[in-house]
């Protein structure tokens, strides 16, 4: 492996020598941050775990001074690119108040190189997300025709016949997991109930790209934005509500020339909420903690909607851990990392999210993300007395007093 082959590392150069190798993302503790990096928290905590030690491996690639192997790989991929290490940080360009140094793209970068470059280096489990998405059009190896089963018993208009307004954006996780599918469903019975003219893609709805960007497969993934933004604008829609934080992200911020503005559910929930279109007048007495995703939080700024969502539910208390909002604490599932080493490093990761909200007063921990919610949910079990896990649709379909 070459410095010409290095791609994408070229193109993240500057992030990887603004880096001044400080260490704040490896040993940075406040009473709001009681640790940055989750995957060092939960690993031994060798130096090619925390942040700064993939930037260092990241420069040693790039200047030619260590060569692709099985341990690099490795390091790579244990990350979850929550971006917790850029909050932390602090340099950022005093104009714009964008970080200096984008610790998740350089992370991103150096697996997509040795992903292209020594694919055998590049555990199975990844490979084979890529070979489903390639077969079946999502990661998870589902056939096409699983895609829009979330909405039986709905009657719904298919975004490709008939126009509508708002396009629901159910994506792969949530819409093909039939454990989290009724969530779906339940959004979709709490848009109806507020009036909302939406319409679904159903069997026909593509994966964002998302897992496959954060993989590495860059080839992949702008094949398949290039792909979707030509039926997502063919729809004629205004406005695409998403379901998972993932997908949210990579809309808002990877598809150059979308029509249609994006958002997630508990931003247009929380204005259907303010205007009175949905109405919560079912009381329910739980003590919540919120887990801000970091697609949704850190990565896009949207603190406040699910909040206001929680205080809205009448019999809801929310209470907020000490790490919170953009000092979130990644669930673990984020960046693939329920894929490595077969996914226990994310379960001790999700475990100590999930022990916060206790430490909190919270009865049950409530989220906005697919992924969140079963890793959180996976690892609530491994507690003396595990919390429940509930995604925010749950409370507001309850609360509406919708059934089913």
């Amino acid at each position: 492996m070459t410095k010409s082959s290095m791609k994408e590392l070229e193109k993240v150069r500057g992030y990887i020598y603004s880096c001044r190798k400080c260490g704040v993302c490896r040993y940075k503790m406040t009473g709001r941050v009681p640790y940055v990096c989750p995957v060092k928290k939960a690993s031994p905590g060798f130096e090619n775990f925390s942040s700064r030690g993939k930037m260092l491996l990241a420069q040693a690639l790039l200047e030619g001074q260590i060569q692709p192997s099985a341990g690099l790989a490795r390091a790579a991929y244990s990350c979850t690119l929550c971006g917790n290490c850029m909050t932390q940080c602090g340099a950022t360009d005093p104009d714009t108040r964008k970080p200096l140094v984008d610790n998740t793209a350089v992370v991103e970068a150096m697996r997509a190189d040795l992903l292209r470059e020594c694919p055998d280096l590049i555990d199975e489990a990844y490979r084979r997300v890529l070979a489903h998405t390639r077969q079946y059009g999502n990661p998870w190896g589902m056939p096409r025709s699983a895609r829009g089963k979330w909405s039986k018993g709905l009657t719904i208009k298919d975004a490709q016949k008939e126009h509508a307004d708002v396009l629901l954006f159910v994506g792969c996780t949530m819409g093909l997991n039939p454990e989290l599918a009724r969530r779906a469903h339940r959004a979709a019975a709490v848009l109806q109930a507020a009036g909302v003219d939406f319409a679904m893609l159903g069997a026909a709805e593509p994966c964002c790209g998302s897992v496959q960007k954060r993989i590495g497969d860059t080839e992949l993934a702008s094949e398949m934005i290039s792909g979707n933004i030509k039926l997502l604008n063919n729809t004629g829609c205004e406005t695409i509500v998403t379901l998972c934080a993932g997908c949210c992200n990579m809309l808002k911020t990877q598809y150059t020339g979308l029509t249609a503005k994006v958002y997630h559910l508990v931003e247009y929930l929380a204005r259907l909420i303010k205007d009175k279109k949905i109405i919560l007048a079912k009381s329910r007495g739980l003590t919540v903690a919120y887990h801000d995703p970091c697609h949704l939080g850190r990565h896009l700024g949207v603190f406040d909607p699910p909040r206001a969502i929680l205080k809205a539910l009448p019999g809801i208390t929310l209470v907020e851990r000490a790490a919170t909002r953009e000092n979130t604490i990644c669930c673990g599932a984020g960046g693939g990392m329920r894929l490595f080493e077969g996914g226990a490093f994310a379960q001790d990761m999700g475990r100590e999210a999930v022990q916060a909200a206790h430490e909190a007063g919270a009865e049950a921990i409530v989220s906005a993300c697919p992924f969140c919610e079963t890793n959180l949910e996976a690892a609530a079990q491994g507690l003396e007395a595990p919390l429940p896990v509930y995604d925010i649709i749950d409370l507001v379909y309850d609360g509406a007093g919708l059934t089913g």
